[in-house]
């Protein structure tokens, strides 16, 4: 099929420019990956911290015995996405709406004995519990708790105070003796976390360090063609302060005696921590965006092959209606310099704005106008 405009393009290679697709590099997206470092940590293990007492008072003739065993330990969770920018080559690490979350869990497992050494009797009671406490306090949050954070540091307390954790009648199998024992447990605990940097190896530029919440930083990916594979670790602070004492209080009645054991400390030693905790390094992957398609030769060789057949059919058309008009022109006696014009003019018609109804060469329509009425004169004259 003939395409008019086809010559036009092939004669203008700034218009086939513009019209072809913008083959510029596409921009890559943000693409993102988990980052969720995690810290959990026994500080105290029940097996490890079992301690005994021994009789206290020592020298009493009425005393108790604590078999401790006491458990602690810290549970840190991030969760959140780093996120590379292919476009400005900038990543930046964005948490989780309030999924972080930081635990601090404090156990106490207690047994105790009384023993009466009187002239009058002697007794030791069974073990007695055991008695069991704990505490599970829990912060939740938006990590990463970098500087700027709204919610930096985490805070955990149970300040509890002095409370009565168990109180133990005595029942001996001797009828002149009788008693009671109180167990008060005192809690104070505090905690605290807070991150203090994101440290980022693997880029092209070296080492960098996310300091600030919400904070993007330049990182070159490097030439490829491989993915941009990174390791992450995250830095925080963490702090604990737990303090538990146990207050014993025991009364035991021998016929018309009394004897009141009371004003006796027994602190739970816990360990106190104020130092810096390392979650990774966590590798981190962002897929490359595929490289862009080459422009392709085959659309440049089709238009060229349409447009030299378009460029054949203007002629041939343009020979058909030269020689037309020539013989009648002939007959006329009017026609051939009136023709040998327009043919000339034609030729050029494949030009941007030319052809059979431009304004810049070859019949325009005016000349077709006076073509026709030339025509119309001759068959006239024919007739008579």
């Amino acid at each position: 099929m003939t395409r008019p405009w086809l010559p036009a393009l092939a004669l203008c290679p700034a218009l086939v420019v513009a019209l072809a697709p913008d083959t510029a590099r596409a921009e890559g997206p943000e693409v993102s990956t988990p980052f969720a470092p995690t810290h959990q940590r026994q500080l105290l293990d029940l097996d490890a911290a079992n301690f005994d007492t021994g009789w206290i008072p020592q020298g009493s003739p009425v005393q108790m015995r604590f078999l401790v065993e006491a458990s602690n330990g810290v549970n840190i969770a991030l969760p959140g996405q780093a996120i590379y920018d292919w476009r400005t080559e900038e990543l930046r690490f964005a948490g989780d709406l309030m999924a972080g979350s930081f635990g601090y869990e404090v156990g106490l497992d207690i047994v105790a004995s009384v023993k009466v050494d009187l002239s009058i009797a002697s007794w030791e009671s069974d073990l007695l519990g055991p008695y069991d406490w704990s505490s599970d306090a829990l912060a939740e949050f938006t990590p990463y708790l970098l500087e700027g954070h709204p919610m930096r540091p985490a805070l955990l307390s149970d300040q509890t105070g002095e409370f009565q954790l168990a109180s133990i009648p005595l029942v001996p199998d001797i009828l002149i003796l009788s008693g009671n024992l109180d167990i008060d447990l005192f809690v104070d605990i505090e905690a605290e976390l807070q991150c203090t940097r994101i440290h980022v190896e693997g880029a092209a530029d070296g080492p960098i360090d996310f300091l600030n919440e919400d904070e993007s930083l330049p990182l070159d990916p490097g030439p490829g063609p491989e993915d941009l594979t990174l390791q992450a670790t995250a830095h925080c602070q963490l702090r604990t302060e737990p303090t538990l004492v146990i207050y014993p209080n025991l009364v035991v009645t021998a016929l018309f005696d009394e004897y009141n054991i009371g004003g006796i400390e027994i602190p739970i030693d816990l360990p106190a921590l104020d130092e810096e905790v390392e979650m990774g390094p966590l590798e981190l992957s962002f897929p490359r965006p595929e490289p862009p398609e080459e422009p392709s030769d085959d659309g440049g060789e089709t238009d060229g092959g349409e447009s030299d057949e378009g460029g054949e059919t203007e002629d041939d058309g343009s020979d058909e209606r030269g020689e037309s008009d020539g013989g009648e022109s002939d007959e006329s006696g009017t026609g051939d310099d009136f023709g040998s014009e327009d043919l000339d003019g034609c030729s050029c018609s494949s030009a941007p704005g030319g052809g059979l109804g431009g304004a810049g060469g070859g019949l325009g329509a005016t000349g077709l106008a006076l073509l026709a009425l030339l025509g119309l004169r001759r068959r006239r004259d024919d007739a008579r």
